[in-house]
């Protein structure tokens, strides 16, 4: 779960989406329908032995780079216009903190389509739903009415733990996990709502060890091509997604060093480790998994973090900043692939 503090004017962006009265298709960023990312099929013009090397040589470098690490990382990444891939330690288990938070906005999306959840149901904020964390609904009134819609930008683009937990009430825990199993994600679980240590709704095994939720990188990043490749629930439901995740906040790990003309949606995720070393120091969690859009190119990237050594709060952490490095790496290799 989001530790970190927001920007104040979090507040405001709240406000102003409350005043404005959202709806389901304003969620849809106008500038969506211009997208030069059109999918195609997998495989370029490039030779393939040529190709094969330099992501063998990428690889490398970025399995190099996690070697000097002080802590575990993974790290996931696919051209979706060529298919080339780039894994290290891709298919180990992480902690998710709040990335596990965009399987939740799945679960919505297809709730909604499916006519269980509409988007436009009103939900009316209770003072038994506030939780700490990240987030700004724990600090407003109770029975402020919110729609579906509302809440799942405010899970994303602010991580708010109280606006999770009031989808996952409604969506329910072991359904999100279905979904997630019908996308043949099998490692990717949701244990329980935010700030429920030890109060598991499924495997308890699993949340002792994990929190809030677990997935690999390689796993992480199907579930954002699903939404790039607009076969998550559907199209204009993907496409309403990929806005959502464009409007995030944080941009302290995959989008730190990219260019700023680079298109990125993306969640976060922060955390300590659920249990202390043998030192009795509770190590750090970093996450973070994004659609990267170019002029013509688009790829999905997740990088995964855990027993970080460096336990600073702060956007300095040695997760965030070794992430960041890695993913200007990837976005470089495959920029000039186009």
């Amino acid at each position: 779960m989001q530790l970190r503090l927001f920007p104040l004017f979090a507040l405001a962006v709240l406000l102003s989406s409350l005043i404005r009265g959202a709806s389901p298709p304003e969620m849809a960023s106008s500038s969506l329908s211009a997208d030069p990312y059109i999918p195609q099929a997998a495989g370029g013009r490039e030779n393939p032995q040529a190709a094969n090397g330099r992501e063998k040589s990428m690889t490398s470098e970025i399995a190099a780079i996690i070697r000097g690490f002080r802590g575990q990382m993974g790290v996931a990444a696919v051209n979706l216009r060529t298919g080339e891939t780039i894994a290290v330690d891709a298919d180990t288990r992480f902690p998710t903190a709040s990335t596990i938070k965009t399987a939740v906005m799945l679960e919505a999306w297809h709730q909604a389509a499916e006519g269980r959840l509409p988007m436009d149901t009103r939900i009316a904020l209770r003072t038994a739903d506030k939780v700490g964390g990240s987030g700004v609904l724990r600090g407003l009134g109770e029975g402020l009415s919110l729609s579906v819609a509302d809440l799942i930008h405010l899970m994303i683009v602010l991580s708010d733990n109280t606006a999770t937990n009031m989808l996952i009430e409604r969506l329910g825990t072991a359904r999100i996990n279905a979904r997630l199993e019908s996308y043949g994600l099998s490692e990717t679980k949701l244990f329980r709502p935010t700030f429920r240590d030890g109060q598991p709704d499924v495997l308890p095994d699993l949340e002792r060890q994990y929190g809030l939720g677990m997935s690999t990188p390689r796993e992480m990043a199907k579930l954002m091509a699903a939404i790039a490749e607009r076969k998550a629930v559907n199209a204009p439901a993907s496409e309403a997604m990929l806005a959502t995740l464009r409007r995030q906040q944080d941009r302290a790990m995959i989008p730190r060093n990219l260019p700023g003309d680079t298109q990125i949606g993306n969640k976060t995720g922060t955390d300590e480790e659920k249990h202390p070393g043998k030192d009795g120091i509770k190590r750090h969690v970093r996450a973070d998994a994004a659609i990267v859009t170019g002029a013509d190119f688009t790829y999905v990237i997740a990088i995964y973090a855990r027993q970080i050594e460096d336990t600073r709060w702060t956007v300095d952490n040695d997760g965030l900043v070794t992430g960041a490095r890695i993913s200007r790496m990837v976005f470089d290799h495959f920029a000039e692939r186009r």
